[in-house]
């Protein structure tokens, strides 16, 4: 383990955030290990200098701490208390960052867990894509422990540029999946838009810069509203993965008997946007499945 101030961190989740995520800190000079599941991407990851271990045992030894930047709250639940997990090693970090959008449920279950094993857990989900993370601009909305979050912000404030301490754990993930049905209740919103000005034959690029100077103004109608209006849809977030960020919101609903109609829209619709053949592209494509059902 590190034994200066700056500790030895490791990443689980090398990819299309997880990636940008760990260059920005080897580029403050802290040394970052990553444990590759997918060895298909271990050449991109070893090129950009984090030091690559395929055994997990001592992955585990060698960190301070753990940041998780994967998919799926199943996932995360593995890596830190499945049957081969974390928690059943001997050596192993006392602090983990979840970066990852998970269930915040899941979230607080797992955190007790760790708890007794004196590992704090720390939820850091993030809003702002690919670029954001490149750029170390991320919003990184925190659950966890005030005194922990405290001593890690010289960390947060190297990967992200809106940083807010929302309260305790779990509450991160709340805030992700209140984002992440305000971004796709917009996308939908500028999709429904876009098609009212195409009945009308009016250009759309007109009409996106006439909401721009008003009420309607928002960076999803910047961002994604470009993206729809020059059909470019590469990937800044994947629509596969708002679809599963919708899941957990429909799931948060369901769980505390709330009845979200918009939520239920979107969910509906970002999924179909999915199986359309979309998964892959930007989330924005959703406008794609709007405007086929209004042929």
């Amino acid at each position: 383990m590190a034994t200066n101030s700056k500790k030895n961190i490791g990443i689980i989740g090398a990819g299309i955030i997880g990636l940008p995520l760990a260059v920005n800190l080897i580029k403050k000079k802290y040394k970052v290990y990553s444990y590759i599941r997918n060895k298909n991407k271990s050449r991109l990851i070893r090129n950009s200098g984090v030091l690559l271990l395929d055994n997990l045992d001592e992955f585990f030894s060698k960190i301070d701490i753990l940041i998780l930047a994967v998919s799926e709250t199943k996932d995360v639940k593995n890596i830190l208390i499945g049957r081969n997990g974390m928690s059943k090693f001997n050596k192993k970090p006392s602090i983990v960052i979840d970066m990852s959008t998970i269930c915040p449920i899941v979230t607080i279950e797992i955190s007790k867990i760790l708890s007794k094993n004196k590992i704090s857990l720390i939820d850091a989900p993030v809003s702002g894509g690919e670029i954001g993370a490149i750029n170390g601009t991320l919003s990184i909305m925190i659950g966890g422990e005030k005194s922990i979050v405290n001593k890690l912000m010289p960390i947060f404030k190297i990967l992200g540029k809106k940083i807010t301490h929302v309260g305790g754990s779990g509450a991160g993930q709340v805030a992700k999946a209140c984002n992440q049905i305000i971004v796709a209740q917009t996308i939908n919103a500028i999709s429904e838009a876009y098609i009212i000005a195409d009945k009308f034959r009016i250009n759309k690029k007109n009409i996106r810069e006439a909401l721009l100077g008003g009420f309607a103004n928002s960076k999803i109608l910047e961002v994604h509203g470009e993206r729809m209006l020059t059909n470019s849809y590469r990937p800044g977030f994947k629509t596969k993965l708002h679809a599963k960020d919708l899941r957990i919101a429909k799931n948060i609903a369901n769980k505390k008997k709330l009845i979200l109609k918009g939520t239920d829209l979107v969910n509906k619709y970002m999924n179909k946007c999915n199986i359309d053949g979309n998964s892959e592209k930007d989330s924005s494509s959703y406008y794609l499945t709007i405007k086929k059902k209004n042929r």
